[in-house]
């Protein structure tokens, strides 16, 4: 690069000014620039900023702070500068995932944002508004009146704002005004000299080494309004540029870098013309039209073809310039006004590029350099300058021609496109603006033109109907432009500017640009072609159609529906009658391109969902027409172009059929999300509905019998539709379902284009009730899920929505949120009102709108489930659709009444009920179709009413319905004879023929439809099970003819004279070896006479119709209908009933067309009637009837069950006296000896029961799990408050329970020895292990086979079996242990139970010395063994032992602790309160793991418990001993200081299994005791030397049992000691209360209460599940504590007082008071040990944190949070909500760096021991991790629709749900996450 050079003085010059210091010389030019043109500024600029200097070097961009800051420090300068700041619009721009809002109500533009500043600061309440994380950037749109209401600006913007200062000193910025042109040309330069073609792929690099350079520039426009005015003139002053850029080389070379700049800048340009697109296009356009007009001159093409010069692709643009002179100059082609060359000198258009300033200059190079992200923000935070504004506005589009270029060729074209489209909606957006850019540089042109160019890159040719005479050209959407949505800021843009009216209105005047717009949209006619696979399934399904569906979607519909939203009066009707003439003109171009005419028959074995010409049609007539009165006859097209028009949208109804049917089964998956696609409520508005409209239109102006008679034809029904009993000789062959299929779509299809008014003349609050009706009769929808599947017009999703709401509150039910059985969790959600089922389901809209068929059944079955529930329908079998009449419908479409009325569509109905009544085949649904739409001719009156009638032979032919009856008129042809019709009957040759004589008893028409098939069956399909054997050959003398006997409705064969034989023939079938006769097939009936024969079929009571009795109303359970009347049902009621209720509703009012037809009515009634009378009774005893069989099975069920009680009887008559003598037998063995009846247990495995057995013993499935919960019990009952807000005060700190018994055991260790230590206290309350189980056992032999067989198993994801883990055979809950059942033991205990209080102390006292070891197999003791290693595993180290090393005390210590820990846990879920839990079932795992943990407990305990048991009795166990009790050996922890429940749990595991309750109460007692002594201590130390004497004296009185004398005892004894002393030292340094509370009994009573229960609770707890017996019932006015006292036997029967609760009913020590005084002047010794005595045993369950009610508030304080460990703000932050730690979820920034464990994994192990629950910031979703799995739980906040908002989506207001947060905290405190959340995942340590 060559470099520019300076000359040695200027050079020099700059150096020394330099060495003035930054600050000095800041203020001396900073004088200078105020006084002269700051000459030195600028030869310090050219010094400082030359390109031979890093653009990124620090001590320059230094040096440029400074002197732009004239002396100031910046940051002094920067806020100076902003006091300035007057802008009147925010205008600040972010980028990618910035969190901004969106109000609706406040917008006037769709694309308004608001920062989070400016909408906290507005008035938005009660709006409707959306917080939304942006997805292209944007920038704020407070203070613009032009895209939002003044009155939701904030008080800083907007033309009322106060200014703080008005005007800004000229001093202030008069460096900037220098030097900023300087710093762009800097800028400039940089990207000039990287911008060689070779560099391309560096382009990304010089944005970052200009990254600095770029901030230093962005810090600038941060300054507010005052700096930014600087900076655009800098930008769009033109001298200056010229100045810069226009450069001659000088001799001595000085200024060559600047001559090699300008070339480099020169090649950029050059480079970037006009796409080759835009020549291209011209030669397509050329190519298009040489192929019509060889179209409509077959010669030339023949000329062509045989010329040899067209090749293999006669296609070929280049080929066919000769070809286009020649006919251009023969004046056949017109004005062609679509030639490019008139665009080419169009501002705006120009292949010649013009900068005239920095901006321009800069926005070619963002374009160049492919919009990078930092010059796109900065050019767009300068926007708030309204002159910059356009100016950057005309840069932009200037240079939007080559955008598109870079849309398809970036490095990443996602980036590119968010960023294109982050500008242009800030340009766009503002109407005024984009009028003067469309009329001053075509910018409405360039969209259009650009949005082609890019298409011409991606076409190919189309196959649509034959592709040899088809010379379109089409999308294609394999390419990746097109998968990729390259287009979408091109379409986004003009769709921006379509929504603004003018713009609108221009476009459409246009007629050259409507042509150009159209011409690019039948790029899409007939795209992504679909070729019915019919030999084998597709290899290789396409993935091409979702791209196709998008494409028509956003480049086609969008743009018509903006353009049609300006359709709504009559001021634009020319307009729009404007663009109907284009459409039908592009339509018939694309017909000839194709070689379509309207005798044109689609190709059945194609299909395309993608009709954009077609719909743009239809959706602009239906504006022309509905809101503009436009005549019809003015804007359709001729009668021709109606009937080739509806070719291809009538073959897709066909298509979507064929596909449901599974005709297209071969190809794949995708076919069917095609169909389904086409009806999806984002599409169906703009395919579905339209081509409905279209076909309408069709009905309405073409002759209904064709029109009904193309319909059936293209549903291939002519072989079903035929009487000939071989079928037809159709060449689209259908197997039978498929037939079916296909005659149920095309009476849906009939149907629906009665019924469907959408596009008809509803109003939009009708059509909104409709859609949403529509949605809730399918289910209950929650209300986003309305909100998204509401039908919407594509890119008009506001249409509507001011209906949305009231339409909702009027015909839905709000359901708040629930939960389910298993404790799943619901949304709220809107079900119908019942009302809405009589009133506004419309079963044919709901099936019109469903994606999936099942959602038409759901809608059915809610139906009849409404139905049942309201007694409103009694049948048996499922009620009929209640099919609704059609609403009113425009005027201009009456016509489409016409083909109701059509003598083709009435013997279509005649066929239907023909089948119907004689094939069992024949389906319901097909059945309720047909009767609609006789229903509808019946009630639909017809357009032009003639009486004119024909002449109907006795014999028509089969299918020829147009001579089936005399007229159009319903009221003739329902009562119609048809007679015979004349049917081919296939005959072989001669030679080949098979011989066979026809039976002649064959008795009916349904009979002969079962004969053999045709020998001429295409192989097409396969043979059904109807159709079997020989087709007989007919010989003229025995002709069949079917002729039915007067009055009956059966048809049979008898022979008659066979008529002269008729020719028939079959297009497409060979009839050289076959000849057809036409046979007369006897039919004899009417319409009417068909109804009441099918009424009579599917009446449950088999009766007529009785038309006489029509002002009769029928019982609901006679008929399965309504109560409603015969007649016609009144409209805005449902009409309930089965088949037989809606055809007699159609007989009703056939009888009420006219007397004729009543008249008819009665005749066939007459001649019906003397027959079913006649077959009633035989019908009675049919052994088929239904109800017949069903009487004999009730008749045999009941004999049966009869013998059954006879013989149960009878046995148990002669088994009484054998079962009374073996109860004497077993009542005298019972007096011998003892009995045990042994538990048996299922296993769920091998289905076997049976005991536990030390051969093979049992085991009980158990889920282990480390817990921390214990831990988090707190002393405070309220929970911890999560900090939000900065001006929230510190919250009180809370006590966790954990804290306190781990400083208690240190203090311990301080003062004994740690081995005494450990036997004293219990841990688990962080780490504990949790045992639980879901009750199921099984043996342990096929456990261990169970497991076996997992380790092999594969699909077992979630499942770590190599740990153990399993799922419970039964009931799948995730286990990973199993427990061993202990056999019963048989033999008594060695010590029988004693009365005598002293001898029980010593009898224990021997059972603790012996300490038996439960016996029991090998199998059994590894057994148990491995239950204790999982136990010791399950756990983390940390929390196994409190000591350096393990010892045997310390693994007893973790031993004794679990059982500790599910005792608490248990009373925890109980609610830590036994009075209101007696009901709550026994833990099962609990006495297994007693046993478990028992038979250890025995072997690790170093010495027996004969000492301690010593000093808790006062009893010598040992005779030889001295006569009193040991006084404590140094360094072990008095008794008073010891857990005793902790004590109680050890001894009870050193004991034998098999101890009586009689023990256990005596063991009780014993340590209940020193529970109470330890209480009276603890509350001594709380009085002052005062209370004490007073208690001291007041006892001495007193009786020894009473609590004044217990008391005062303890004091005494006490005092002998200096604990009193230190704890008078302990409340003299608290302060000192201002009214103390004195210790009245009551109090001093409480308190023992207080302190004692925990002992209580756990001591009962216990007893229940040793002893297998519940909690007694509290009695009324029964505490607490009297219930545990009595249940635990600790209460003197014989004591009575005044106070029923206090403790002096207690036996304090059961062998004698006088021991007591004793122990306790033993146990006390002077130390400080006041804190270990007073300890506070009462805690508070654990609570989650306490969370504030609007979840904003959590969002705002948290999102942008620096982090405790790492001091970054976290991607994604996550809060514990079980301690409110705030931390960085899936980062690596603060993990474990040994173990690389990430934070929230860490944090679950030292919070909760593996389990954590964290709520993510940014989505508002709950995360659980449980150990090395995690899940994601849900959301406790909610909108106010009871909906969760995951990910912020929606961005609604959320607001938290009490139950929701319940529930979570119920699932953590009771361990069952593993069995309520069903989706986990392995998280690997990265959470």
């Amino acid at each position: 690069m060559p470099t520019p050079m300076f000359t040695l003085t200027s050079e020099m010059a700059a150096q020394v000014l330099m060495k003035r210091g930054k600050r000095t010389l800041a203020t001396q030019i900073k004088v200078e620039c105020c006084r002269q043109n700051g000459q030195q500024l600028k030869e310090l600029l050219d010094f400082l900023l030359a390109p031979s200097r890093q653009i990124d070097d620090f001590e320059t961009l230094d040096w440029c702070r400074w002197l732009i800051a004239g002396g100031h420090t910046f940051d002094e300068f920067s806020k100076t500068v902003r006091q300035y700041d007057n802008a009147a619009t925010c205008g600040l721009v972010w980028t990618a995932n910035f969190v901004a809002y969106r109000c609706r109500t406040c917008g006037v533009s769709p694309c308004m944002s608001l920062c989070s500043d400016c909408f906290q600061a507005g008035n938005h309440v009660g709006h409707d508004y959306n917080m939304f994380r942006s997805q292209a950037g944007g920038a704020c749109d407070c203070g613009d009146v032009s895209v939002m209401n003044p009155d939701g600006f904030c008080p800083r913007h907007g033309p009322d704002r106060v200014p703080k200062h008005t005007h800004c000193p000229d001093d202030l910025l008069a460096v900037a005004e220098v030097m900023l042109p300087k710093v762009f040309l800097r800028l400039v330069h940089h990207l000039r000299d990287n911008s060689k073609p070779e560099m391309m792929g560096t382009y990304q690099i010089v944005m970052q080494e200009a990254e600095r350079f770029l901030a230093f520039l962005h810090s600038l426009s941060d300054m507010g309004a005052a700096m930014r005015k600087v900076i655009t003139q800098a930008l769009t002053d033109e001298g200056q540029y010229k100045t810069f850029t226009q450069v001659e080389e000088k001799e001595d070379g000085s200024n060559m870098y600047y001559v090699s700049s300008q070339n480099n800048y020169q090649t950029a340009v050059s480079m970037m013309k006009h796409p080759e697109g835009w020549r291209s296009m011209k030669r397509g356009w050329r190519s298009m039209k040489v192929r019509i007009s060889m179209m409509k001159h077959p010669e030339r093409l023949k000329e062509y073809e045989g010329s040899g010069q067209c090749g293999e692709h006669p296609e070929r643009l280049e080929e066919y310039e000769e070809r286009l002179k020649e006919y251009e100059g023969s004046g056949q082609c017109g004005e062609h006004p679509e030639r490019l060359e008139e665009y080419e000198d169009v501002p705006g258009l120009s292949q010649h590029l013009q900068h005239n300033c920095l901006l321009d200059e800069l926005v070619f190079w963002m374009v160049k350099y492919e919009f990078p992200q930092k010059i796109v923000t900065l050019l767009l935070s300068l926007l708030p300058d309204d002159r910059y504004k356009e100016a950057f506005t005309r840069s932009f589009v200037s240079h939007y021609s080559r955008i598109s270029l870079v849309l398809v060729s970036a490095n990443d074209r996602l980036s590119v496109a968010n960023r294109v489209v982050h500008i242009s909606v800030q340009l766009f957006s503002n109407e005024l603006l984009s009028k003067k850019m469309a009329d001053e540089l075509n910018l409405v042109y360039i969209l259009v033109l650009s949005l082609t160019r890019m298409i011409e890159y991606m076409l190919s040719d189309s196959c649509l109907q034959d592709p040899d005479h088809n010379f379109h050209m089409v999308v294609d959407c394999g390419q990746a432009a097109m998968k990729d949505h390259c287009y979408w800021p091109i379409v986004s843009d003009l769709i921006n500017l379509l929504t603004h009216k003018s713009i609108a209105e221009s476009f459409m005047l246009d007629e050259r640009l409507i042509k150009l717009w159209l011409e690019t949209v039948t790029y899409f006619q007939g795209m992504n072609l679909n070729q019915r696979e019919l030999t084998q399934h597709v290899e290789f399904e396409p993935d091409t159609y979702y791209a196709a569906f998008s494409a028509e979607l956003e480049i086609a519909s969008s743009p018509m529906w903006a353009l049609a939203s300006h359709c709504k009066d009559k001021s634009t009707a020319g307009q729009t009658k404007q663009i109907i003439r284009t459409c039908i003109e592009a339509l018939q171009d694309w017909f000839d391109a194709i070689n379509c005419k309207d005798s044109t028959k689609a190709k059945p074995y194609q299909l395309t969902f993608h009709l954009p010409l077609h719909r743009h049609l239809a959706i602009f007539l239906v504006h022309a027409i509905q809101y503009q009165d436009v005549p019809p006859e003015s804007v359709l097209p001729s009668e021709r172009m109606l009937k080739t028009i509806m070719i291809h949208p009538l073959q897709i109804q066909v298509g979507v059929t064929e596909i449901y049917s599974g005709m297209w089964v071969r190809n794949g998956l995708q076919i069917k999300g095609q169909a389904m696609t086409y009806v999806q409520c984002h599409f169906c508005y703009s395919m579905v509905d339209a081509d409905i409209y279209l076909l309408q239109v069709c009905a309405s102006r073409l002759d209904p019998d064709y029109f009904v008679q193309t319909v059936l034809d293209r549903f291939h029904l002519q072989d079903w539709l035929t009487l000939t009993p071989s079928g037809g000789k159709s060449r689209y062959k259908l197997n039978e379902e498929h037939q079916l299929s296909m005659v149920e779509g095309a009476l849906c299809t009939l149907c629906m284009l009665q019924s469907v008014r959408t596009n008809l003349g509803m109003d939009e609050r009708e059509l909104v009730r409709l859609e949403m009706a529509t949605l809730l009769c399918v289910g209950d929808r929650t209300h986003s899920q309305l909100s998204d599947l509401m039908p919407e017009k594509s890119g008009m999703s506001g249409l509507g929505k001011e209906l949305f709401e009231p339409t909702l509150k009027e015909i839905s039910t709000y359901k708040a949120p629930n939960f389910e059985a298993g404790g799943g969790m619901q949304q709220g959600t809107y079900v119908p009102k019942d009302y809405l089922w009589k009133s506004d389901f419309d079963p044919l809209h709901v099936f019109l709108r469903s994606v999936h068929r099942k959602d038409f059944q759901s809608a059915m079955d809610r139906y009849t489930d409404y139905l049942r529930q309201h007694d409103l329908y009694k049948g048996k079998s499922s009620p009929w659709p209640p099919f609704r009449m059609p609403g009113p419908i425009l005027s201009q479409y009456a016509g489409l009444r016409r083909f109701l009325h059509c003598k083709t569509l009435h013997g279509f109905i005649f066929t239907v009920l023909l089948k119907a009544l004689k094939e069992p085949t024949c389906t319901e649904s097909i059945l309720y179709f047909c009767i609609y739409l006789l229903e509808l001719a019946v009630t639909l009156p017809p357009v032009d009413a003639t009486k004119r009638t024909t002449t109907v032979p006795d014999q028509v032919h089969d299918c020829q319905y147009i001579e089936w009856f005399p007229s159009n008129s319903i009221s003739y042809n329902v009562r119609h004879v048809v007679k015979e019709v004349l049917v081919a009957t296939p005959t072989a040759d001669a030679e080949g023929s098979t011989s066979a004589t026809v039976d002649m008893e064959t008795s009916s028409l349904e009979e002969m439809f079962h004969l053999t098939p045709s020998v001429i069956s295409s192989s097409a399909g396969p043979l059904t099970s109807a159709y079997t054997g020989v087709m007989p050959s007919i010989s003229p003398a025995m002709a069949p003819l079917i002729v039915a006997p007067p009055g009956s409705g059966s048809l049979h064969l008898a022979t008659l004279k066979q008529p002269e034989p008729i020719k028939y023939e079959s297009k497409g079938v060979s009839t050289d070896s076959l000849e057809s006769n036409l046979t007369p097939v006897t039919i004899n009936e009417s319409i009417v006479s068909l109804l009441m024969k099918l009424h009579a079929k599917f009446s449950e009571k088999k009766c007529l119709y009785v038309p006489g009795k029509q002002q009769k109303k029928r019982n609901v359970g006679d008929t399965a209908g309504s109560a409603t009347d015969r007649g016609a049902p009144s409209e805005g009621h449902s009409r309930v009933g089965d088949a037989a209720y809606f055809i007699e509703c159609v007989l009703d009012k056939i009888g009420g067309l006219s007397t004729e037809c009543n008249k008819h009515l009665e005749e066939v009634y007459t001649k019906m009637c003397p027959k079913a009378e006649a077959s009633k009774p035989a019908t009675g005893k049919s052994p088929t009837d239904p109800e017949e069989k069903r009487r004999k099975a009730r008749q045999r069920q009941q004999k049966l069950m009869e013998q059954f009680a006879s013989k149960q009887k009878a046995f148990m008559e002669q088994n009484m006296d054998t079962e009374a003598d073996l109860s004497e037998d077993a009542a005298d063995s019972s007096s011998q000896e003892p009995k045990y009846e042994e538990k048996t247990y299922d296993c769920v495995i091998c289905n076997q029961s049976s005991p536990s057995t030390n051969e093979r013993p049992m085991g009980l499935v158990v889920l282990l799990q480390a817990t921390s919960i214990l831990g988090h019990r707190l002393q405070l009952p309220q929970p911890k408050t999560l900090p939000v807000g900065e001006g929230r005060r510190t919250a009180p700190r809370h006590t966790h329970c954990s804290e306190v018994f781990n400083n208690r055991l240190d203090k311990m260790l301080e003062h004994f020895e740690e081995a005494h230590c450990q036997m004293s206290v219990n841990i688990g309350w962080e780490g504990g292990v949790h045992v639980q189980s879901c009750g199921h056992y099984l043996h342990l032999d096929c456990h261990s086979s169970y497991v076996e067989s997992l380790k092999s198993q594969h699909f077992s994801q979630n499942l770590n079996v190599a740990k153990g883990e399993y799922g419970c055979p039964l009931c799948r809950q995730l286990a990973n242990s199993v427990i061993s059942i202990v056999p019963q033991e048989l033999s008594s205990l060695v010590r029988p139970v004693s009365h005598d209080p002293h001898q029980m102390v010593l009898d224990l006292g021997h059972l603790m010395a012996k300490r038996p070891i439960t016996p029991g197999s090998s199998r059994l003791t590894k057994s148990m063994g491995s239950m204790m290693e999982d136990l010791t595993n399950t756990t983390y180290s940390i929390f196994k032992t409190y000591t350096k090393s393990p010892t045997s005390e310390s693994v007893l210590l973790f031993v004794c602790s679990v059982a500790r820990t599910n005792l608490e846990l248990e009373l925890l879920v109980r609610g830590g309160n036994l009075m209101l839990s007696s009901s709550v079932s026994r833990k099962a795992s609990f006495l297994p793991l007693v046993h478990v943990l028992g038979m250890h407990s025995k072997i690790l305990i170093s010495g027996p418990y004969t000492e301690l048991w010593s000093h808790l009795t006062g009893v010598i166990l040992n005779e030889q001993a001295s006569s009193s009790v040991q006084p404590y050996r140094v360094g072990v922890p008095y008794l008073l200081l010891k857990d005793m429940t902790s004590l109680l749990i050890q001894l009870v595991l050193t004991l034998p299994a098999t101890i009586e309750k009689e023990h256990y109460s005596c063991l009780v007692q014993m340590l209940y005791n020193a529970v109470f002594v330890q209480s009276l201590a603890a509350l001594t130390c709380k009085f002052t030397d005062e209370e004490r004497a007073a208690w001291r004296t007041k006892g001495r009185n007193a009786k020894s049992s009473q609590l004044e004398s217990l008391l005062s005892h303890v004091i005494t004894r006490l005092e002998c000691s200096r604990l009193y002393d230190d704890a008078d030292m302990e409340m003299e340094h608290k302060i000192p209360a201002i009214c103390q509370s004195v210790w009245s009994p009551q109090c001093v009573e409480s308190s023992l209460q207080e302190n004692c229960l925990p002992f209580l609770r756990l001591a009962s707890l216990l007893q229940t599940h040793l002893f297998s017996e519940d909690l007694s019932t509290a009695k009324p006015k029964q505490t607490e504590f009297q219930l545990l006292t009595s249940y635990l036997h600790l209460v003197r029967q014989d004591l009575s007082g005044p106070r029923g609760s206090e403790v002096n009913y207690l036996r304090l020590c059961a062998l004698g008071g006088e021991r007591a005084p004793h122990i306790d002047k033993k146990l006390i010794m002077a130390n400080k040990l006041t804190s270990l005595l007073s300890t506070n045993p009462v805690w508070h369950g654990p609570r989650l944190m306490a969370l504030p009610h609007q979840y904003y508030k959590i969002f705002q304080h948290y999102r942008n949070k620096q982090c405790g460990g790492c001091s970054n703000v976290p991607k994604d932050p996550a809060i514990c909500l079980v301690c409110g730690r705030y931390l960085c979820f899936k980062q690596a920034c603060c993990s474990s760096q040994q173990q690389r464990i990430f934070e929230c994994v860490e944090h679950s192990i030292e919070c909760g021991a593996g389990t954590g629950i964290f709520l993510l910031v940014n989505s508002s979703v709950i995360v659980v991790v449980r150990g090395p799995r995690a899940t994601l739980w849900g959301s406790v906040y909610l909108d106010e629709h009871g909906e969760e908002d995951r990910d912020l989506k929606r961005g609604k207001p959320l607001y938290l749900s009490e139950d929701r947060y319940h529930l979570l905290e119920t699932q953590w405190l009771s361990h069952t996450f593993d069995h309520a959340c069903k989706r986990w995942i392995w998280h690997q340590d990265r959470l």
